[in-house]
């Protein structure tokens, strides 16, 4: 141990005396500084511009996250600094002829490797000075600070320098020439990043390439989850390195036979390979989620879904060659696909991953090119293997695919088909967002379909209501049947159907909520028997009224102690017509009122006020929606208030207060509640305003679908997967109080280690 430790202190001496080592620490620490004081001081600026909206994590955002995370743009850099460190390691030794003192001392080779790993590792050590005082003015900075995630991440980061360091040692004994060793690592570190793309058609091959490539070994940790296999990974991999170091030093001391020393090579990679392949296997994986709020694991409520799932799973990934979203989904991504459903394999070890390739006619992609025009689906499969390079083998007809599934309900575009043992079956989809992937809200609702039978919405059709199978835009489709929408009823756990009132005798006691969405025409006496029986066994209702339907609709609402007023409501705000009405969550509605602190507003163009009546029929009403001030009026003089001039005249009995625009409305029935929403603007949840981007305020109108139905369904559905709030959520200093830190960043520290590494320079050459 001695040996080993002189060898290092000698090693780090030659390090810290070389202008190249300080070289290397002085511009890594003023790049990380740099792009810590640029990202701490944006994010500073904009709370304060912005003030704080919904909550999130300021560590993992400022530190952790993929996007922008401060050690996360670290990584990215390193494999520029290792080379250059370890490329004069024992090449330098070599050129020498140091390197034969070393042999005719009494210290063996493992000695002579660990000893200038060490140093290395200590060098390392010193490289993270800067992310670790940036991590630590950070807990300063920022309230509750939550240190165990970075700190994973951290040890991330120096894992990643001792894998660079021990390629760069094993290259550095392999030639007499530095810049050669330098080279030779960036090659193998370059193999090492790629060769998870070879041999991807072949499953078990698949898994030795992929365990073995360097690329985002790292990005678990990054985000603060260790994972075991990223940590054998990094272990085996380094000890492969140094044992490769030792036999080529070893085998420099001695003869031996060429094939005793390809041998050794060969049982080491073998016995890395089997570590490997073992510590990959899904039962072997143990992940430790290091955030506070759990940021990188499901959800208790998803876990206690996936126990309720008895028996095997399969998860069948249908890839159309054809389709646009066919690249993401091809072998050479396979693995890192797979890391969507990696916590829920985990917790539930018999959930199987499968994937089914075929080509077929699509909507986009291949089939749409002009160049493809006129050209058959065999002619077309041809040209896109080619681009791929990909076996067509691998992809089945259209013919062998109608015998296994028909997916031209689909649309043949890219589907996972989720499967019981015992034939339950249901439909996760990609969505056409900037996320693209279901999230856990959509996976586990797809999951709960197969564990309970799923609450059915049933619009009704018949008096002029909006239709839910149009993409009009007053229509709504999107937030009902659109497959591809990420917030569709369909893609949330509900079944969603029409329903005719004058064409049933009764409403199906299968049907869990009744849509109304602007009657035009008021019901007949049959429809309101029909309506009574469903009302009185305690259905549940989200009615949407309109400007104008006071006559249709107010008979109606009157069951539940409620009516809309007259006339329309006015309320100028900014550049908007009178007519655009901005809503706030009413402090009174309960889990809804949350939205108020994050400042989400639902936006409802031609809105009615509403207002409760003197007989409730037991129902409680509560207001769910208001105007934000009391600036609002109902107009009762002007119909059209985007043309005319409008102004609230109380000689006509407009008076300017804050109108309610929406009620929850609740009773308990046979021993459950029932629930009624009403919403005086049938527009804000049209297909049109649900996508609508306006300055000047935060839409709540995605989050009125989500808690509505949520509510409605007694919070069953859509599933609730959040998590706890993280509590590090608000900076502690300011712009101005910033500003002092970034001289210690950009200039003190950077200034210190050149001053310490000219004064060691220049003592040096005195002696």
């Amino acid at each position: 141990m001695k040996i080993l430790l002189r060898i290092a202190r000698t090693e780090l001496a030659t390090m810290f005396y070389s202008p190249i080592a300080w070289f290397i620490w002085i511009v890594f620490s003023y790049i990380c500084a740099s792009d810590f004081v640029s990202g701490f001081e944006s994010s500073i600026s904009y709370r304060e511009l912005h003030g704080y909206g919904y909550p999130s994590s300021l560590t993992y955002s400022q530190f952790l996250h993929t996007m922008g995370g401060f050690l996360q743009g670290i990584v990215g850099n390193l494999y520029i600094y290792i080379p250059l460190l370890t490329m004069g390691l024992l090449s330098r030794e070599t050129a020498s002829g140091s390197i034969k003192l070393l042999y005719s001392s009494p210290v063996n080779s493992s000695q002579i490797v660990l000893g200038k790993y060490l140093a290395t590792m200590i060098f390392g050590l010193c490289m993270l000075m800067v992310p670790v005082l940036a991590c630590c003015y950070g807990s300063f900075a920022i309230t509750n600070f939550d240190w165990p995630p970075v700190l994973v991440a951290l040890l991330g980061l120096y894992l990643l320098i001792c894998a660079y360091s021990a390629i760069g040692l094993f290259m550095s004994s392999l030639t007499n020439y530095q810049v050669v060793a330098a080279l030779g690592t960036l090659a193998v570190l370059a193999v090492l990043k790629f060769i998870g793309t070879f041999g991807q058609e072949y499953d078990f091959v698949r898994e030795i390439t992929y365990w073995l490539s360097l690329n985002g070994r790292s990005e678990s940790m990054m985000i603060g989850a260790m994972r075991s296999e990223d940590m054998v990974y990094f272990v085996a991999v380094i000890a492969m390195f140094l044992a490769f170091t030792v036999f080529r030093i070893s085998f420099s001391r001695r003869t031996l036979a060429t094939w005793m020393k390809v041998t050794s090579y060969a049982v080491v990679v073998l016995l890395v390979m089997t570590v490997g392949y073992i510590s990959s296997r899904p039962s072997m994986i143990t992940v430790w989620d290091a955030t506070y709020s759990k940021i990188n694991s499901i959800s208790e409520n998803s876990k206690a879904i996936l126990k309720k799932l008895e028996g095997p799973v399969t998860i069948t990934n249908y890839v159309n060659l054809m389709d646009n979203a066919s690249f993401t989904y091809l072998p050479l991504k396979m693995k890192q696909n797979e890391r969507l459903f990696d916590s829920y394999c985990r917790a539930k070890q018999d959930l199987d991953i499968r994937y089914v390739y075929y080509y077929d006619w699509a909507p986009s992609g291949f089939c749409s090119m002009p160049k493809m025009q006129g050209k058959t689906l065999e002619q077309m499969r041809d040209y896109a293997v080619m681009v791929y390079n990909l076996n067509p083998r691998l992809f089945k007809s259209p013919e062998q695919m109608k015998e296994i599934i028909d997916l031209s309900g689909e649309q043949n575009t890219f589907v996972r088909v989720l499967e019981t043992a015992d034939g339950r079956r249901t439909y996760l989809r990609d969505f056409n967002d900037m996320e693209r992937q279901p999230s856990e809200a959509e996976i586990i609702a797809a999951i709960r379909k197969m564990v309970e039978t799923p609450p059915v919405v049933a619009f009704v059709k018949g008096h002029g209501e909006r239709e839910v199978g149009r993409p009009g835009d007053r229509d709504y489709s999107s937030f009902a049947i659109e497959r591809y929408s990420r917030m569709a009823l369909i893609n949330q756990g509900f079944d969603v159907v029409e329903l005719n009132l004058a064409q049933c005798d009764t409403i199906p006691q299968h049907i869990n909520i009744l849509v109304m969405a602007e009657m035009r025409q008021p019901l007949s006496e049959a429809e309101n028997k029909v309506m009574d029986e469903y009302v009185a066994r305690g259905g549940n209702l989200f009615i949407l009224a309109d400007v104008g339907r006071q006559e249709a609709t107010n008979p109606l609402l009157a069951r539940f102690g409620l009516k809309m007023e007259d006339g329309i409501l006015a309320q100028p705000i900014g550049d908007f017509t009178p007519d655009f009405i901005l809503s706030c969550f009413s402090n009174q509605s309960g889990e809804f009122s949350e939205y108020n602190e994050y400042n989400y507003q639902v936006s409802m163009p031609e809105c009615v006020a509403l207002n409760t009546l003197e007989k409730t029929n037991g129902f409680t009403c509560i207001p769910l929606l208001e105007t934000r001030k009391d600036d609002a009026w109902i107009e009762l003089e002007t119909d059209d208030l985007k043309e005319n001039e409008v102004v609230c005249n109380e000689v006509a009995g407009e008076k300017k207060q804050r109108y309610v625009t929406a009620y929850l409305a609740e009773r308990k029935v046979n021993d459950k509640k029932q629930r009624i929403i009403v919403c005086g603007d049938a527009d804000c949840l049209s297909n049109a305003e649900i996508y609508m981007q306006r300055d000047g305020y935060r839409s709540g109108n995605s989050a009125l679908i989500a808690e509505g139905f949520h509510w409605l369904t007694d919070g069953k559905f859509p599933v609730d997967v959040t998590k706890e709030n993280p509590i590090d959520t608000r900076f502690t200093v300011t712009v101005d109080q910033f500003s002092s830190m970034k001289m210690v960043f950009h200039v003190i520290i950077p200034g210190l280690l050149l001053i310490l590494g000219v004064f060691l320079w220049v003592k040096r050459h005195k002696r």
